[in-house]
């Protein structure tokens, strides 16, 4: 068991030998485990029956469609806090996404976050039992995010009309089979260049409320209301 683990299951979980536990890779299997030594040194464990696997996001019979978050990441602490709620809920990738309004701090700090973003996420990932990470993507415009292949699109945006929740329930609304991206900007929101940018690619433009969301609160409540109504199908 790695270190982490172990300091994990002595001090948070409290096992002693005897107990058991599940064990995850991360990328789908899981196993009921053993403890059979706990000491300073490390803990031990052996499988105590087969693995399970379940299917990755969007795959046929998976719990969850491919949902990623394209979101112009807001500060440290914020960004935390959000990557922890979206690995909870099911997002299948967090993409940094550098718009026109993106700060400079912004733009050099995003890759070097992913180290901690990436710990935040598995550590989230054992809390709530679930068995495929979050992977934290590349940074991306929305040129070069587009450029990787088809997918659904939406984009949070207080003025919009329609509703998330009434927009997944219509004979056009978004799949299980179609990837989808919802696409979160920075604080003044997206340009309107790029709101013309989305709007020429079908980019679904989503209402989360009657008031003005920040981007964290905004990232994790579209991400809640998909999951909500995708499970209910």
């Amino acid at each position: 068991m790695a270190d982490t683990d172990a300091d994990h299951a002595r001090t948070v979980l409290r096992l002693a030998v005897g107990d058991r536990c599940i064990g995850l890779d991360g990328a789908g299997r899981s196993w009921p485990m053993l403890v059979t030594r706990v000491d300073r040194k490390g803990v031990e464990v052996e499988a105590a029956a087969v693995q399970t696997f379940v299917p990755a996001p969007g795959e046929e019979d998976a719990p969850l469609p491919w949902i990623e978050l394209a979101v112009a990441l807001p500060r440290a602490s914020q960004a935390d806090e959000m990557v922890d709620a979206l690995a909870q809920l099911g997002a299948a990738v967090l993409t940094p996404l550098t718009t026109e309004r993106t700060t400079s701090t912004a733009r050099a700090d995003a890759e070097g976050r992913r180290a901690r973003f990436e710990r935040i996420a598995r550590e989230s990932s054992k809390q709530s039992g679930r068995l495929w990470n979050l992977h934290i993507g590349q940074s991306h415009d929305l040129e070069s995010l587009a450029a990787r292949g088809p997918a659904a699109w939406a984009h949070c945006d207080p003025r919009a009309s329609h509703p998330l929740g009434a927009a997944l329930t219509t004979p056009t609304g978004f799949t299980r089979v179609r990837p989808l991206v919802i696409a979160v900007g920075p604080e003044g929101g997206f340009t309107p260049a790029e709101d013309e940018w989305l709007a020429a690619r079908a980019a679904v433009s989503l209402s989360l409320g009657p008031h003005v969301l920040r981007t964290e609160t905004a990232a994790v409540a579209a991400l809640a209301i998909v999951v909500a109504a995708v499970t209910r199908r």
